[in-house]
């Protein structure tokens, strides 16, 4: 079988002999064939920004979202089953004010003008470039609102994630085990922590969030009979599978290197001898992103000939509004 290109197809007898003799020459004609470069450009990752797809975004104002909050009252059977004559006992609920401050997530580009006018006959570098920045910019916003953490631990410049509001409060953290290294995912825990969450009677305004390996965690859990056997469709048109009639969205911000202590997430990632992973129950009405300014690409003045610029920011927080409104099934072993 011959391996000559046919790109000499259409070449005159004499000159396709000509090629045809330089090109079997020791390969000496191969320098007359001319490569081509496939114009598009692959973008080496995996990603799936399942939560900024799917959690509602509210604008916000001022320094930081201000929630108010009610802690219900004391209604003891004694005290409110009362006779003609006895005196009422009050019992008045508690108020206060839980702050998330606006945080920002920002990001510059750059490209030289030599670059540019070398591949103009390409594509345009610039572009594309600005295309492909967004998609570093939303996985690192992505995994912000899972593993986020402005304390100790975390940067001060950051915003606090759902697994660090969620974890600070007490009987929203559901533990599949007791064991430091997790244990396989069982449905009567999930179950435990979906009914953790308020509002969880209304299947629709819920979602479970969880990494690739959780969420097939979750699918070797069920029977066979229970196999996913219903989809929806959420925000944007995307159908997904549901577990009873919770959609279930991946994220990559999600992490399987999460450190468990037993009753809480005690490290956001980088847990390398007892590696766990989870999945976050939400309550959409009570769980969001308030946006002070939505993620916004700004081209900047040419200040010096040789770059052109851009920057990428965005300011917001997630905002955890309602105490019960999220909740962890942590301890899920990732091995």
């Amino acid at each position: 079988m011959s391996t000559t290109p046919t790109v000499w197809a259409g070449l005159d007898p004499s000159k396709r002999e000509a090629f045809t003799r330089s090109i079997n020459v020791a390969g000496a004609g191969s320098v007359l064939v001319q490569n081509f470069t496939n114009r598009i450009i692959q973008q080496l990752s995996i990603r799936e920004f399942g939560a900024l797809g799917t959690m509602d975004r509210k604008p916000g104002s001022g320094s930081a979202a201000i929630i108010n909050r009610r802690t219900t009252s004391a209604m003891a059977v004694g005290d409110v089953w009362v006779a003609d004559t006895d005196a009422l006992v009050e019992s008045t609920g508690t108020y206060a004010q839980a702050t998330f401050s606006y945080a920002t997530l920002a990001t510059r580009g750059k490209v030289t003008r030599k670059m540019r006018a070398r591949g103009r006959s390409y594509i345009d570098i610039l572009a594309e470039e600005m295309m492909q920045k967004a998609d570093d910019f939303n996985e690192s916003l992505e995994s912000a609102i899972f593993v986020g953490d402005s304390g100790a631990s975390g940067d001060a410049n950051m915003m606090n994630g759902l697994l660090t509001l969620i974890n600070a409060v007490s009987g929203q953290v559901v533990a599949q085990t007791s064991a430091a290294a997790g244990s396989s995912l069982t449905l009567a825990k999930l179950d435990e922590a979906i009914d953790t969450v308020r509002g969880a009677g209304n299947r629709s305004d819920l979602v479970i969030y969880g990494s690739f390996k959780g969420i097939r965690k979750l699918n070797a859990a069920l029977q066979a009979q229970q196999q996913f056997i219903n989809e929806v469709e959420i925000a944007a048109g995307f159908r997904v599978r549901t577990y009873d009639g919770i959609p279930l969205v991946v994220s990559t911000g999600m992490r399987d290197d999460l450190g468990w202590s037993g009753t809480a997430v005690t490290k956001l990632g980088g847990e390398s001898t007892n590696p766990t992973t989870a999945l976050v129950v939400v309550n959409k009405r009570f769980a969001y992103l308030e946006e002070l300014t939505p993620m916004t690409m700004m081209p900047l003045a040419t200040t010096d000939s040789q770059f052109d610029q851009f920057d990428i920011y965005w300011d917001g927080a997630v905002v955890l509004a309602n105490t019960k409104g999220a909740s962890i099934l942590g301890g899920i072993a990732s091995t």
